[in-house]
């Protein structure tokens, strides 16, 4: 069985493979996420949460993609079949991958990643929007 995190870093070298050097791949526990130091972290970028078994939620932040991530608990983002606060005190694996510009410049490869990743995971909360 594939797990999410190796579908979700799968789908994305597959798509961006000649472009991947402009990016960080950051995979973070939540715990990891809200304690990192690491400079890649809070960048321009993609943010995918996954969960056990699914991957829950793809989104974007042009300046800052672990904050935007991290709001998205905090605010307990939901609909029927996940609730995103859950992620903080889950005893099961869980996490959050940063898909991170390298370059402040390439910033305008977030919108293009996060919609590739979205039309392509099955996620448990789609995004309401596209673009």
């Amino acid at each position: 069985m594939i797990t999410p995190l190796t579908n979700i870093i799968t789908t994305f070298t597959n798509e961006f493979a000649p472009i991947i050097d402009k990016f960080n791949i950051v995979p973070l526990s939540i715990a990891e996420a809200y304690g990192s130091k690491d400079e890649r972290v809070w960048k321009p970028g993609v943010y995918i949460f996954w969960h056990k078994e699914s991957i829950i939620k793809v989104g974007r932040h042009l300046t800052n993609s672990r904050k935007r991530a991290l709001e998205h608990i905090r605010d307990n983002t939901r609909n029927d079949m996940f609730e995103m606060s859950s992620l903080k005190t889950s005893t099961d694996p869980c996490g959050v991958v940063l898909i991170n510009c390298k370059d402040l410049k390439d910033y305008h490869w977030a919108a293009a990643i996060e919609i590739y990743m979205e039309d392509n995971l099955s996620l448990k909360i789609q995004s309401k929007r596209k673009g």
